[in-house]
């Protein structure tokens, strides 16, 4: 009997150990499978819901959901940034632009920290009268920082492989080569600049990335839009800031300022040695039917603005820099970069105004390809 007792207590404490084996086995594939469908919900929220697991800047206005992983932190109207680590004051500048002056004029020192110069070089050798020669040859245009490391521009002043320019008598096309590999090889931007001749007051930017706008047409200069990034991270100060973006649409018979180093008068191919300003007026957009009548139009994505009495007006070298409004906000004035200069007819034309690029149909765009990951050191 004892021996009974004995085998029945033995098997009994077999079977709790493999019940407490059991139950082990359980619980730890319980905790597993709840690991792993957490990680799954996470994993798929992370994917569709990026912004959910963003931190952004206290000035930031919130998070784009932008696609699978990738959300973007989107500054303020009057601050500039990435929207995560920095969002600076846009629109501002330290001396006081003498923008009451109606005609053409040298812009007071420093007085639009946010235009910079961008100059394109370019050599190759080319066989001319069955002899080898290296040509050279260099353009400009104008440009307007929007944040620490992103400048708006032209498309149509940035000329890529395949493009062409006039050399003498003849055209020369792009092709890259030993001297230059890429378009951002191409390019130098000078910020802080307000007189040409003094080049120790330059400081030059190497460009990083060159983003042309997807739906670009240089046959109608459509879609006359195109982003710099550039290598170094700019830091903000007297010399140096940023134009902030226009979230209204520009009005009309609203008084814009134009500012850049292009010639001063139709012919020159000089440029100006000092930056130079004008004031300019957005008319309605039948006023700039006759200006180039063969070209396409969209006045969703252009404005016409210029000086129907053709006294004022911006001209070759000028392209790609903005049209500056300022505006009130709560009680603080700052400048937006409503238009970038496109084209004309001629320089100051009577009833010839000049064609903008719109630049608030392409806040989406321009904020999704001017992100930045991180502040340089």
């Amino acid at each position: 009997m004892n021996n009974q007792m004995f085998n029945i207590s033995h098997s009994s404490s077999i079977c709790d150990h493999c019940s407490n084996k059991r139950r082990f086995i359980i619980v730890i594939f319980v905790i597993f499978t709840i690991l792993l469908v957490t990680t799954i919900i996470l994993i798929v929220l992370a994917s569709i819901k990026p912004c959910l697991f963003i931190k952004c800047h206290s000035r930031a206005t919130g998070c784009i959901n932008r696609s699978l992983f990738k959300g973007q932190c989107i500054c303020d109207s009057n601050t500039a940034g990435n929207g995560r680590t920095v969002c600076d004051e846009c629109g501002i500048t330290y001396t006081r632009p003498n923008a009451r002056i109606i005609g053409g004029v040298e812009a007071s020192e420093y007085s639009w920290p946010f235009a910079v110069l961008i100059r394109q070089q370019y050599k190759r050798i080319v066989t001319l009268n069955n002899r080898s020669c290296l040509i050279s040859a260099s353009w400009m245009c104008g440009g307007t920082l929007i944040n620490h490391k992103t400048i708006l521009t032209a498309a149509h002043c940035l000329k890529t492989a395949g493009d062409t320019f006039d050399y003498k008598t003849f055209a020369v096309s792009i092709v890259w080569n030993k001297y230059y590999s890429n378009i951002e090889s191409t390019l130098e931007v000078s910020v802080g600049l307000y007189d040409r001749r003094k080049a120790t007051e330059r400081r030059i930017v190497k460009v990083l990335q060159v983003i042309l706008h997807p739906f670009y047409n240089d046959r109608h200069l459509l879609n006359d839009i195109a982003i710099l990034k550039l290598e170094d991270y700019l830091r903000p100060s007297p010399k140096v800031q940023f134009a902030c973006l226009p979230y209204l649409l520009s009005e009309i018979n609203t008084i814009g300022i134009v500012v850049g180093f292009g010639d001063t008068f139709p012919g020159a191919n000089k440029g100006s040695s000092i930056l130079r300003q004008v004031n300019l007026t957005i008319y309605p957009n039948e006023f700039c039917t006759n200006v180039a009548p063969s070209t396409k139009k969209n006045w969703n994505t252009q404005i016409c603005c210029g000086d129907l009495n053709g006294e004022r007006d911006t001209c070759q070298g000028d392209s790609g820099g903005g049209l500056y409004i300022q505006r009130n906000l709560s009680n603080i004035l700052y400048y937006s970069i409503d238009g970038i200069v496109s084209y004309g007819e001629q320089c100051a034309s009577p009833m010839k105004p000049g064609i903008y690029t719109r630049v608030s149909n392409y806040i989406d765009w321009i904020q999704e390809n001017s992100d930045f990951d991180r502040i340089e050191i």
